[in-house]
């Protein structure tokens, strides 16, 4: 089995507050890995620490069997481990279409010299982002808003924008925080086709929600409470752990 994501005893404390205290569990290429836990669980500093906004106190973090505890957000999103946010970042003076293209720039090649200078490389490349884009508005179910400005849309069509516009660029790890929060539940189904039709193309997901319906996409479950991993293992298991019910399901 190959290991694509590996947080080994993550701790991180704000002004003494220990929010994250020894957290460690991996991800496996392929899966759909889902991590829950009551709010105030540490899963939002978790996910800046996986993702390069925040440095831990103490651990480190390894993609692909490599450390990248302090490499920077951009570093990482080149490298292919991608993320979304709980509230939907989208360029909100951009077309959707525009908002795709712009998340092919990792798979340019011509660089920021020849673009400036517009020669015919510049310009395939360009026919190709638009084509990519168009291609992916269409199996996103965007296809009707391509040419609309995405700050515009409602919240459920932004969140498609920026998932989307976050797989475009086929990363190895797309890290999903919150995607079906304010959904409703046709979207809620959408979206958890996407999902599945992303996995299956080799994109392996790490999934942070409080949807257990969406939840029901991941084949291994951790669950983080107070700061520490308490559970792990399929839903079935994870949901019958007492800890869990008392924790997060509050049973």
């Amino acid at each position: 089995m190959t290991v694509v994501l590996q947080v080994e005893d993550i701790a991180h404390h704000f002004e003494g507050l220990h929010v994250l205290k020894g957290v460690s569990f991996s991800v496996a290429e392929r899966s759909v890995t889902g991590l829950i836990g009551p709010n105030g669980a540490g899963k939002s500093t978790l996910f800046n620490i996986i993702s390069g906004f925040l440095r831990p106190t103490r651990g480190r973090v390894l993609y692909l069997g490599k450390t990248i505890t302090n490499l920077s957000v951009q570093r990482r999103s080149c490298a292919g481990l991608v993320r979304t946010f709980q509230t939907p970042q989208v360029f909100s003076e951009l077309t959707v279409r525009e908002n795709l293209i712009a998340g092919c720039y990792k798979r340019g090649r011509t660089g920021f010299i020849k673009s400036l200078l517009s020669l015919p490389e510049v310009r395939t490349e360009f026919a190709e982002a638009t084509r990519l884009a168009d291609q992916t508005c269409r199996e996103f179910g965007l296809d009707a808003v391509r040419d609309q400005v995405a700050g515009r849309l409602p919240t459920g069509q932004q969140r498609l924008v920026e998932l989307a516009r976050a797989a475009i660029g086929k990363p190895k790890l797309l890290c999903l925080d919150e995607p079906s929060s304010g959904l409703g539940p046709e979207e809620v189904s959408h979206l958890m086709n996407i999902l599945r039709q992303l996995n299956n193309s080799g994109i392996t997901i790490l999934l942070v929600s409080h949807d257990m319906e969406l939840m029901a996409l991941s084949a291994m479950i951790h669950v983080l409470c107070f700061g520490e991993i308490i559970a792990t293992g399929g839903m079935f298991e994870v949901r019958a752990e007492p800890r869990v019910r008392e924790a997060y399901l509050g049973i």
